[in-house]
């Protein structure tokens, strides 16, 4: 196999005839209301999109999901996806004018030619994400694109057990949320929490690499470039979360050396060989980009894509009449669908829209009611988003999720302290439409996710039961994420603190069970609930 790399997460993996393109995004516009755009600029490569057999799309956030490549693709190509169930997926699918989907479940694998193409769904059905592994079945050479997908530690025993030997392991390494730096909390506050945010993102991705132990771990899917002159500072804060391979290369020497010696930080037009392990560096996208240049990079590449942001923020107007009644009819819609995780954000939360159409507006999720309000010093409120009134007719008219416009970096936000996070309050924004939050809580009601169990830990202090599932979005736990330091034992997939002996969360509202524990029993077979097994195989069908 040979692998060209394609920019963010896009990959070209050749094999025998097979050409699969993984994640393709070539924009011009960028994503996210053009908040992002790839780094560099890839768009000298977007051809070898176009000569693929095979496309393969992760999910549905625009830096992977990129619907202007997936429409102009051959009706010969197969386009291969998860297999979702939120409504708002198979709407996005569905007014796709290309090829037809190919709709994968998870654990199914696919064959392409010599390519047997496993598909693994996100651990938690609180997130739409995908991972895809490749097997050459006439080599025998694996390559795991964990792209931005969280997998869990069982997911990774089962890749583990079916591929003992791996040999390439491409996963993002890169914070790429609107946390801290979106926030009104003070300086340091937001350089601390900006800090540990990266420096999480950063061992996430070392837990893969070790996990998996590939002769190649490849930093991939990130970081975007931020262009527009309002959004760019953001990008060269010191409360920026987004790594970049310089930095994550130096963080390696200094934690992880022998993993550093085997990683590789390619730019677009990269080809690695899987076989050897050879990274060939094309010559001609270093003439221009550098990571040690990278703000007169960006100063460049701005000025080059300033038409393309313009164009896309034109097509965003301010709108000509008053938005309450459509908010008001938006909110009182997802009250409906989901009326108990409405009323479990237990808040106030102030809309705080400017510009024409706009006003200051409270959702009261206590009693599920809105109201317009006089201002954020006359009106209690316990959460506060600020943005311009001519984002918001998109996403109350289902164009676009909160999630979304959140990604694009275009708002600013209020909590009263940085561990007032509200996972239910960003559970029903994420959702954004009724029938996509009808669904969210069928899949997330406590018969359908994993029960809980519970670990043994034992510390200095004493010995504990202690729930090994975490209340922010479900990750597995377990005694090798107690940290002595801090007391605590720290989710492996975002880096929420819960001390002991109380469980109390640091940096969100939640709390983790714990107990004391009573003598040690014998120790249970640690057999991962994901069972290894090899699906049927689906085939191609020309």
């Amino acid at each position: 196999m040979k692998i060209t790399f394609l920019g963010h997460a896009g990959a070209l993996v050749e094999a025998d005839g097979v050409k699969l393109v993984c994640d393709p995004w070539f924009s011009q516009g960028g994503a996210f209301v053009s908040g992002w755009h790839q780094l560099p600029d890839n768009s000298p490569y977007s051809p070898l999109t176009y000569d693929a057999t095979h496309v393969y799309v992760s999910h549905d956030h625009q830096d992977h999901f990129d619907a202007g490549v997936l429409n102009a693709l051959d009706p010969s190509v197969t386009l291969l996806m998860p297999d979702y169930p939120l409504p708002s997926w198979k709407r996005l699918v569905g007014s796709l004018r290309g090829p037809v989907p190919v709709l994968l479940g998870d654990q199914e694998v696919f064959r392409a030619g010599p390519l047997r193409l496993r598909l693994i769904h996100s651990p938690t059905p609180r997130h739409q994400d995908s991972a895809l592994v490749i097997e050459d079945t006439t080599t025998g050479q694996v390559v795991v694109n964990l792209n931005d997908c969280q997998v869990d530690r069982d997911q990774l025993r089962a890749i583990r057990r079916l591929h003992p030997r791996i040999d390439v392991v491409m996963a993002q390494f890169s914070g790429a949320t609107w946390f801290p730096f979106a926030y009104s909390f003070a300086a340091e506050e937001q350089v601390d929490a900006a800090e540990r945010k990266k420096v999480n993102s950063m061992r996430r991705w070392t837990r893969y690499m070790h996990a998996l132990d590939p002769r190649s771990a490849v930093a991939f899917a990130g970081p975007p470039a931020l262009l527009d002159p309002e959004l760019a500072p953001h990008f060269f804060a010191e409360s920026s979360v987004f790594t970049t391979p310089p930095e994550l290369l130096a963080w390696l020497g200094q934690e992880h050396p022998e993993l550093a010696e085997r990683t590789v930080a390619p730019l677009p037009g990269d080809e690695l060989d899987v076989t050897t392990g050879h990274l060939n560096p094309d010559p001609k996208i270093r003439e221009e980009f550098d990571w040690a240049d990278l703000p007169t990079y960006v100063e460049d590449y701005a000025r080059r894509r300033a038409p393309a942001i313009a164009d896309v923020l034109a097509r965003h107007p301010e709108p000509q009449r008053s938005l309450y009644g459509d908010f008001a009819a938006h909110f009182a819609a997802l009250f409906a669908a989901g009326e108990s995780l409405c009323r479990a954000v237990d808040a106030v939360v102030a809309f705080d829209i400017g510009g024409s159409g706009g006003g200051f507006w409270l959702v009261d999720f206590r009693s599920l009611e809105v109201r317009e309000g006089s201002g954020p010093e006359a009106d209690a409120h316990d959460y506060r988003f600020t943005l311009p009134s001519r984002f918001l007719p998109d996403i109350l008219e289902g164009e676009m999720s909160w999630e979304e416009f959140f990604f694009s970096f275009r708002f600013r936000a209020w909590r009263p302290g940085i561990g007032a996070y509200n996972e239910e309050l960003m559970s029903v924004l994420r959702c954004s439409a009724p029938d996509d939050l009808a669904e969210y809580l069928l899949r997330t009601a406590p018969d359908r996710e994993r029960e809980p169990g519970a670990f043994r830990l034992e510390t200095a202090t004493g010995a504990y039961l202690v729930s090994d599932t975490c209340p922010h979005l479900g990750a597995r736990l377990g005694p090798q994420d107690y940290d002595p330091a801090l007391g605590s034992v720290v989710c492996p997939q975002h880096g929420w603190r819960f001390a002991l002996p109380d469980g109390a969360c640091s940096n969100g509202r939640a709390r983790l069970g714990v107990s004391p524990a009573g003598p040690a029993a014998d120790p249970a077979t640690d057999i991962p609930s994901d069972a290894s097994r090899r699906p049927e195989e689906r085939q191609e069908q020309k």
